[in-house]
């Protein structure tokens, strides 16, 4: 009876195993690379990455600013907020701002050492990053003041001598006006009656005092801020033209816009928004339903002191009553 006998090779061996990848590409010759290379070789496509990012200040076409380059930088790294946080000591809510280049909560002074230390933790040249981002979100000044610390010496603006010396020398002068028309007065007689009316006293009053008593002060301080009462978009520019805040607001979310900058405000729908000082309302952006554009953040002021006059106007009236009492 006949058997069925698998052929055996002819030279004896073991027929070798060829590993093919998906794309037709004959593997089996290839020797693998070690975890540690790979590794290395990762680390060195991301670098070229985050480097062209930089270089060009584009990704995927995009024109991007400085913040957004920091960001895809960091990303293409493959590197978290977080992460850098712990390692650079900054707040991860600085890094995000510095990013989103909104930096309404980062004190003056601090931008610029934040820019250093964030732009070094990514490889990147820190002067570099400094002069374009500074330039680019408008503040240019912070590159004059950037020491965190306080500044040793005289802080306030040295005072000129000239307006003591212009009321010394105006009251010499009044001073020998009157004793020239004291004389004269005494040689005339005594039947010439002198009119009681003082009107040089009363002049000198008006115009000492004139300007305390009718020009109001707006306060640069105020906590003013601008708040989504509903969702709806909003920007925010500064005086030269530099958009720091555009994007679609969730209600409930606040921005604090910088005070005396000539910055400007526009909203797809006035009423979606309302200016605020701490818990009381100054008043809505604009008309309910209307686009309103370039709205003065520096002419709130006025109707943000006003509004919040009453508030610190109730206090006096205690104090003075207490006083009377006693």
């Amino acid at each position: 009876m006949a058997q069925n006998v698998s052929p055996e090779p002819a030279n004896d061996k073991p027929e070798e195993t060829v590993r093919v990848d998906e794309n037709g590409t004959n593997r089996s010759n290839v020797m693998p690379i070690s975890q540690e290379a790979a590794r290395k070789l990762d680390a060195y496509d991301r670098r070229e990455r985050a480097d062209a990012i930089f270089q060009s200040g584009k990704y995927d076409g995009e024109e991007l600013r400085m913040g957004q380059v920091l960001r895809r930088v960091r990303e293409a790294l493959g590197l978290e907020l977080t992460q850098i946080a712990q390692h650079s000591r900054i707040r991860e809510n600085f890094l995000m701002a510095i990013e989103r280049m909104e930096l309404q909560t980062i004190a003056k002074g601090y931008l610029v050492p934040y820019l250093i230390a964030y732009s070094k933790y990514l490889g990147l040249p820190e002067q570099e990053v400094v002069q374009r981002y500074t330039r680019e979100c408008g503040a240019v000044e912070e590159v004059k003041t950037s020491a965190p610390v306080p500044k040793i010496g005289q802080i306030r603006k040295a005072q000129s001598n000239l307006p003591i010396i212009a009321a010394a020398v105006g009251a010499l002068v009044l001073f020998a006006a009157g004793g020239l028309t004291a004389f004269m007065l005494m040689n005339k007689g005594p039947e010439e009656v002198v009119s009681p009316t003082v009107v040089a006293v009363s002049g000198a009053r008006d115009s000492l005092f004139a300007d305390s008593a009718t020009t109001k002060a707006v306060p640069g301080d105020l906590p003013l801020e601008i708040v989504a009462v509903r969702q709806g978009w909003l920007e925010v520019r500064g005086a030269d033209g530099t958009i720091f805040l555009s994007r679609t607001m969730a209600e409930g979310e606040g921005y604090f816009p910088r005070l005396k900058a000539g910055w400007t405000v526009s909203a797809r729908n006035g009423g979606a928004f309302e200016w605020r000082v701490g818990e009381i309302s100054v008043g809505p952006l604009g008309p309910e339903g209307a686009q309103v554009f370039s709205v003065s953040v520096d002419e709130q002021l006025v109707r943000a002191a006003e509004a919040t006059a009453p508030v610190v106007a109730d206090a006096p009236p205690a104090a003075a009553s207490g006083t009377a009492a006693q």
